[in-house]
């Protein structure tokens, strides 16, 4: 019987493909005391889980494609950094020495600790990082329990075309699941700011999250229509509905393909206007996308990202270099550079919360700067000296 479901589309495009029910779901972990003489043996495997899980993510990165863009592997970069932090690599070894916990009680509460600083941000970016401890947790965690992070039909073969349903996926689940050709994958949890789901827009899967019980109501090989836009999904398309979403995949593949060949033409209106077409970017690494399509420029460079997510603002000289790095890609082209625009819902500091009536249209952008001018000067002078590439 046909059945639908809604989500949260997070990643353009359609696909129809057979249901693949990956029952990963949370470790289940038992909290026990360690005998005085047991503890060096449990910090020394909770070390070589640790190891382990590098290796893991290690493996995983050199699977990339080296014309791969730069941000998809900075993902996985992310998570090895992550293994080498101490709030996950000395503080549970602390516990296991202080509290004598087992090494998975000890790491389960590490996280905990750590959910709890993220969960009290107000940044909604920043609140969702936590999903990346999840994801690395996870991973120790499976090592610990003598379980394989990524299950054999995780990286199977006969995952190609088939959609994945899951709890959740870890940014290098989806890049092993877009070497294996899978069509598309839904979850039940995730949101669009996730990196997973960010990663599965730069690879191009389609996508919804926020599914709920997704696993519970779909069957394994059942046929499914997932709309990555729409965030729809169709589970046993009658033979009607499941020609309209063949005409539809069928007709945006033909939309791309056309406007493909179309990048390198002039935008040229019939009655001879030329219109110039330019990207908007967030990233230096966002270059390879902008020559990708043929852009005529770059009408709006957000910096403001250059300034988030880290402790301290860019420095003259980094700012410096990204400026001068995008310039010379763009070969004379036009560049339009836009001054930080924080504030409202892009903060530097997330813990100092906004106390404007509307902070949309309080204290941000050029206000900011103006009123912050230490913070100002830095990128005035990175632009300054930039222009003269």
């Amino acid at each position: 019987m046909t059945m639908s479901l809604v989500g949260l589309g997070v990643s353009r495009g359609i696909a129809i493909g057979r249901a693949h029910l990956l029952q990963r779901g949370q470790p289940d972990i038992v909290e026990y005391t360690l005998e005085p003489t047991a503890v060096d043996a449990e910090v020394h495997r909770f070390q070589a889980a640790l190891k382990t899980a590098r290796t893991q993510l290690s493996a995983i990165r050199e699977q990339i494609p080296v014309a791969t863009a730069h941000d998809i592997a900075a993902f996985i970069d992310t998570h090895l950094l992550m293994l080498e932090d101490s709030m996950l690599t000395t503080t549970p070894v602390q516990l296991i020495r202080e509290e004598r916990c087992n090494a998975e009680w000890a790491l389960r509460r590490q996280r905990d600790a750590v959910a709890r600083v993220f969960d009290e941000m107000d940044d909604a970016y920043l609140r969702t990082r936590v999903d990346d401890i999840d994801h690395v947790v996870n991973r120790i965690l499976r090592i610990l329990l003598a379980g394989d992070h990524h299950p054999p039909e995780l990286t199977a073969s006969a995952l190609k075309g088939q959609v994945i349903i899951a709890d959740d996926l870890t940014p290098a689940d989806t890049v092993l699941m877009k070497n294996q050709g899978v069509a598309a994958f839904v979850t039940e949890f995730g949101g669009p700011m996730s990196h997973t789901t960010i990663l599965a827009r730069s690879l191009q899967i389609p996508a919804v999250v926020g599914v709920h019980h997704a696993r519970r109501t779909l069957s394994h090989g059942e046929t499914l229509v997932v709309d990555g836009e729409q965030g729809v999904i169709i589970a046993d398309p009658d033979p009607a509905t499941l020609r309209h979403y063949q005409r539809q995949r069928a007709g945006e593949r033909r939309r791309r393909s056309a406007l493909a060949r179309l990048r390198n033409e002039p935008a040229t209106t019939r009655d001879g206007r030329e219109i110039s077409l330019q990207a908007n970017i967030e990233l230096p690494e966002d270059l390879r996308a902008v020559r990708k399509v043929g852009a005529s420029g770059i009408g709006l460079y957000r910096t403001e990202f250059l300034y988030m997510n880290r402790d301290e603002p860019p420095p003259e000289e980094e700012q410096y270099a990204d400026y001068r790095r995008i310039l010379r890609t763009m070969q004379g082209l036009p560049v339009f550079i836009r001054t930080l625009d924080l504030g409202a819902d892009k903060q530097v500091d997330p813990s100092q919360p906004s106390t404007a009536v509307n902070p949309a249209l309080g204290l941000r952008a050029i206000r900011l700067c103006l009123k912050e001018p230490e913070l100002f000067r830095p990128q005035l002078r990175a632009l300054l000296r930039a222009s003269a590439h």
